[in-house]
């Protein structure tokens, strides 16, 4: 299993910035994601994505048999829920859902989930997705 700090090693998210805009610039998500961001310091944004690292490691489980429900994925998963919330943008249950079905959807964010895990993709797909159904 890799480590929190090596998560997202090689992804330059700066690549994407047009296509993001194009996509999601015309969302409230967007305009407070892009207003949050700006506003942190180079140590938080620092911080910031190393948090992000540690969450996502611990929604793919320390255990390879670790099942989407157990109780402390489901925790993680609470986690980066307010995670995103207070980092990036109000997000609800269901927009929630809709990344993490992005997460399996484009092989670019599959490969980190990937990375960490042998069908992790999917599995974190599946650990959001009885999350949410649990909290909406």
């Amino acid at each position: 299993m890799m480590t929190d700090m090596d998560t997202f090693e090689g992804f330059d998210g700066t690549q994407y910035g047009e296509e993001a805009r194009e996509r999601w610039g015309d969302t409230p998500q967007f305009a407070e994601s892009q207003k949050k961001w700006a506003n942190y310091t180079d140590e938080q944004k620092e911080a910031i994505k190393e948090e992000g690292g540690r969450l996502t490691v611990r929604m793919l489980g320390e255990n390879p048999d670790t099942s989407p429900d157990d109780r402390d994925v489901q925790a993680a998963i609470g986690e980066y829920y307010a995670y995103l919330n207070i980092h990036f943008y109000t997000c609800d249950v269901e927009y929630l859902r809709g990344l993490a079905d992005m997460w399996v959807e484009d092989p670019r964010f599959a490969r980190n989930y990937e990375n960490i895990r042998e069908g992790g993709a999917v599995f974190v797909r599946e650990a959001v997705g009885i999350f949410c159904d649990r909290n909406g």
